[in-house]
């Protein structure tokens, strides 16, 4: 095992906390899982003994050529944010386990959210604490643009934290399960306008919203929404947002 991990990975080593995550899927013989980062297999291995199919996206070749075969694992020799989705999984209905990279936990949740709805049924994804904390956060200090960008698109829980230590090389920070569902977006909804709110809203999260928002939304807006623009951005929910956003096209 490398003493520092290459693209961010830390190796989980913990089989209680895999039993844990393998539980929380539930997966049988019917499933097609994709995994994204297997490293050198704590999860995979396991997998492929219960799931139907394991689809395993490794960037490092070293580990990537020590996942071993099976006859129902495929093992993809490539960066998980440069393949094509629609190439690589052509059929609807993926679960998704994966242990991510710190570095890239963003800009991976964007991509898997991001599919075609029905794509993929649900993830247990292992992330960063705090990322896990935003991610679920709903009108709290601790929400943040990225809260809103999965809870629009997922129902997110946070199921379970794991210490340091049951990773090698241990990270400085302790990690966590989370288990998102993907939903269809909201009939009618404007996801740019919404965003583009959102990010504005969060770029002076300590601002009040009539302020953050001053080149975006009047006064008449504010009073057809019903928010108060005193508020700061991290007090409203997903709900609040998509209030305004509905009476910001009116």
């Amino acid at each position: 095992m490398p003493k520092k991990p290459r693209w961010s990975q830390h190796f989980l080593r913990d089989s209680t906390v895999v039993e844990r995550i393998l539980e929380a899927a539930r997966l049988t013989c019917e499933d097609r899982v994709l995994e994204i980062g297997p490293g050198a297999g704590a999860l995979t291995l396991p997998m492929i003994l219960r799931a139907g199919r394991v689809l395993a996206c490794e960037i490092d070749p070293h580990w990537a050529s020590r996942l071993g075969a099976a006859p129902n694992l495929t093992v993809v020799r490539q960066d998980f944010l440069d393949v094509d989705l629609a190439k690589l999984l052509p059929e609807p209905g993926w679960k998704v386990v994966a242990n991510l990279p710190y570095a890239v936990t963003t800009p991976i949740l964007e991509k898997l959210l991001c599919a075609p709805f029905g794509l993929f049924s649900a993830m247990w994804l292992m992330v960063q604490k705090e990322v896990a904390e935003r991610v679920v956060a709903r009108g709290t200090r601790s929400s943040g643009s990225l809260s809103h960008f999965v809870q629009l698109r997922a129902r997110a829980e946070l199921l379970f934290t794991v210490p340091a230590r049951c990773f090698a090389p241990p990270p400085e920070v302790e990690s966590a399960v989370l288990h998102l569902v993907p939903r269809p977006l909201p009939e009618g909804l404007e996801v740019a306008r919404l965003e583009r709110l959102v990010r504005t809203a969060f770029a002076q999260r300590r601002k009040m919203l009539k302020s953050s928002l001053a080149g975006l939304v009047d006064a008449e807006t504010w009073q057809r929404s019903g928010i108060d623009p005193t508020r700061r951005p991290e007090t409203l929910t997903l709900d609040e947002f998509l209030t305004l956003e509905r009476s910001w096209r009116q």
